[in-house]
């Protein structure tokens, strides 16, 4: 079917429509009663469940964990997950990351990429299906999570407790186009030791974020050393040395991407421990510092933990340091692993905990994902990639393996889809997060071709 009028039409309240959800900032907080992530992702999960009602769909709010968007009849089900949650905004923006500004052709904010703006072309394509009246054997359940960028403990309440009806098939368009048939395992956890000294280092929001920023507080005494060590780095612009009242603070301005690119970035905590192992810190801090720069330096596939490995269809192991901070009596270390499909993660996790033994660090597990893996030539796979290169006219674009972990491996039969387009500028995760308004209508046909193909 030919849905071009439609889809155009449709542009301009789907942009208006991003823009007012990531006006809200949905990054996880401190639960409150019937807000179990925060009040954020409450809000955000009631916001996009209204645009449902108003577009004339059922939907359902199952205790602020998650809820649906439903049409359509028929005995089974086709399954889009996304999600409502975002990672912090950090430093760097131009812009206001909770403003929705459409300027320049973009709408800019935290979660334009991931997922807001993927999640409501995914409602606004059911909306075209729905208005045309299509014939459709398979209803279509949007699923809305609220804490991905987490724990995802969104999803184990919706499937463990709400013990929903499951889709016979589904896609999560948290990734990229065409289609990723593979994800990389994935281990989350934190390295903690007790410390009864000052140390005022910080650095990164977030297990899956390259962090783009990272401070620590020295004695001025240490100047002339800090200087030399930075004046030898491999890239000096990236350090920033202020000296006031006895302190010297020194900055690094790293390159923030997403953990499953972290090669693609430059981890500013880890540049900032490589200039202080060339210093003369001393008691705690050398301590910590010994530590990184043995077990982790700048080095980004787990060479120095001991876990390095990859195989030929997913490549290299990732290991990204998201966060470091000093509060309370305790450092900590946010550590995230992406592992190739054919490793256990259980095995990298034994590996860890091996390693730092003896090193007064306690190991804690945040998360851990086995490893999606869904054929190639599999009916789901093939669908989704006609409905791509039908649009696209991309015949060239092959599915993919991503170090990404998306909702796609909660439930059987399921992949990530979308959104990011090939030529499409990757800001998830980073400063200045937009969407392109252009690349909307090819998002948005592709969508309803897709969830039309798999449904009809």
């Amino acid at each position: 079917m030919d849905f071009t009028n439609e889809v155009k039409s449709a542009i301009e309240p789907l942009v208006q429509d991003i823009s007012a959800l990531c006006q809200i900032d949905s990054v996880e907080g401190e639960p409150k009663p019937g807000m179990p992530f925060g009040e954020g992702p409450a809000k955000a999960l009631a916001a996009a469940l209204a645009m449902g009602e108003r577009m004339g769909f059922r939907t359902e709010n199952f205790d602020n964990y998650v809820g649906h968007i439903e049409f359509g009849d028929g005995d089974e089900m086709i399954g889009i997950l996304g999600h409502l949650d975002v990672v912090p905004a950090g430093d760097g923006w131009d812009r206001d990351p909770w403003g929705g500004q459409i300027e320049g052709g973009r709408i800019w904010g935290r979660g334009t990429l991931d997922d807001k703006g993927p999640l409501l072309t995914c409602l606004y394509a059911m909306k075209i299906l729905k208005d045309l009246n299509v014939p459709l054997k398979r209803r279509i359940r949007l699923i809305l999570g609220t804490n991905e960028e987490t724990n995802w403990g969104c999803m184990d309440y919706y499937l463990h407790q709400v013990k929903p009806e499951m889709p016979v098939a589904a896609f999560s368009p948290d990734s990229e186009f065409p289609v990723t048939f593979a994800e990389l395992g994935m281990l989350q956890y934190t390295l903690t030791r007790k410390i009864d000294e000052v140390i005022n280092i910080e650095g990164g929001s977030a297990f899956n974020s390259v962090p783009s920023s990272a401070k620590v507080i020295l004695p001025e005494a240490l100047e002339a050393e800090v200087r030399q060590a930075v004046s030898n780095s491999k890239d000096p612009s990236i350090y920033q040395i202020n000296v006031d009242g006895g302190k010297l603070q020194l900055e690094v301005t790293g390159i923030g991407v997403h953990a499953k690119d972290v090669h693609e970035g430059r981890n500013a905590i880890s540049y900032m421990m490589d200039v202080l192992g060339k210093v003369s810190v001393t008691g705690q801090l050398k301590e910590v510092v010994d530590f990184y720069n043995a077990h982790f330096g700048t080095t980004v596939f787990g060479e120095k933990m001991g876990i390095s490995a990859s195989d030929e269809i997913s490549d290299h192991l990732t290991l990204n340091i998201g966060k470091i901070q000093a509060v309370d009596g305790k450092l900590t270390i946010y550590c995230d692993s992406r592992i190739p499909v054919s490793i256990k993660v259980d095995d990298i996790e034994n590996a860890v905990k091996q390693k730092i033994q003896g090193t007064g660090y306690t190991y804690e597990l945040a998360s851990k994902e086995n490893p999606l893996y869904v054929e190639k030539d599999s009916e789901l796979v093939s669908t989704l990639m006609e409905a791509y290169r039908k649009v696209t006219g991309d015949m060239e674009s092959q599915p993919m393996v991503s170090g990404g972990a998306t909702y796609s491996r909660t439930i059987s039969n399921c992949v990530a889809f979308g959104c990011l387009l090939p030529d499409q500028i990757d800001t998830m995760h980073q400063a200045n997060e937009s969407l392109e308004i252009d690349k909307l209508e090819i998002w948005l046909k592709v969508m309803v071709e897709a969830i039309y193909q798999l449904a009809k």
